[in-house]
């Protein structure tokens, strides 16, 4: 799918054109939702315009933009919004403080991380990978900063996400896994930001092939800039932003709320295995041998009982 922003004028001369399609109602956010087989029009009331790139549906665009052409490469190079487009994957000011930026790529690849600053329970990365209408969709359940959410309305949350069937990539690391990846790390001279960057770049790179498109924006929920640059293993052509208070981007939200679901469940998982409240219980009132399978190790108020 590729998109464009119409003019007042166009947008009546879209209607005008279109008027015999086969329409569909819109959903919310849409003024117009036309399905008539292969040709695709979903027009925003934010005046963007989201289309299929075919010969078919083409042939209507260049009924209402003056451009006249006969290929969507050469429609979209001498049309103005083309360039405005390019314009803010290139313009790294707006991409560092514009959450509306995702709106310009066909899909976009959001990752984020939870676990890392609790002693007990497991690691969890997750990477999402939206389209522009998921996007808006998820807005539209109420996906928002984690941190603003609670447990139970996460899980509702989660839910509703798996509902839309939004592709994800989720990583999760128990206690034991844990320690031993974390252990290794070190021993290479790596410290956690390593693991993390290795984490992350595995699960995106695991939704980016996934996608047949170049047109992605990745937003990665910012700890470490050079060290997540040099695991990533993507196509040039693919951006790649690096934010800190990355959940105010949808994708990244969402990533969240999936890590959280997973952390959650996970911890239930050990906390019934060794009938345990880890959220309650001090280190030094745990087993030692069953502290390597509910704790991460190299935390100092762990560390200090089980490598005495």
């Amino acid at each position: 799918m590729k998109s464009i922003e119409l003019t007042n004028s166009q947008i009546e001369k879209f209607k005008e054109v279109t008027k015999n399609l086969k329409h569909e109602t819109p959903h919310q956010y849409e003024l117009v939702r036309i399905k008539d087989g292969k040709i695709v029009f979903i027009l925003y009331t934010t005046k963007k315009l989201v289309y299929n790139d075919n010969h078919e549906t083409l042939e209507y665009l260049n009924k209402f933009i003056k451009n006249k052409s006969n290929s969507s490469r050469k429609f979209h190079k001498k049309n103005k919004h083309y360039g405005k487009k390019n314009q803010y994957k290139n313009n790294k000011r707006y991409s560092q403080n514009n959450k509306s930026i995702i709106n310009y790529y066909d899909f976009t690849v959001g990752s984020d991380e939870t676990g890392k600053g609790e002693w007990y329970g497991p690691l969890v990365v997750t990477a999402v990978s939206t389209s522009h209408s998921e996007n808006i969709k998820l807005r539209e359940i109420g996906v928002t900063d984690s941190k603003k959410l609670n447990r139970k309305q996460i899980l509702k949350l989660y839910e509703k996400i798996e509902e839309l069937g939004i592709s994800h990539e989720t990583l999760v690391l128990k206690p034991f896994s844990y320690n031993k990846l974390y252990k290794k790390f070190r021993n290479e001279g790596k410290n956690l930001n390593h693991l993390l960057a290795y984490l992350h770049s595995k699960a995106i790179n695991n939704l980016v092939e996934k996608i047949d498109s170049n047109d992605i924006l990745i937003v990665i929920d910012k700890f470490d800039k050079k060290k997540m640059d040099s695991y990533l293993d993507l196509n040039d052509r693919i951006k790649v932003i690096q934010e800190s208070n990355g959940e105010r981007f949808t994708p990244v939200a969402t990533s969240s709320i999936i890590a959280k679901y997973h952390f959650e469940k996970s911890l239930k998982e050990i906390e019934e295995k060794y009938n345990i409240n880890l959220r309650k219980t001090k280190p030094k009132y745990i087993d030692y041998e069953i502290l390597d399978k509910v704790a991460k190790l190299h935390f100092k108020n762990v560390s200090c009982y089980y490598y005495k």
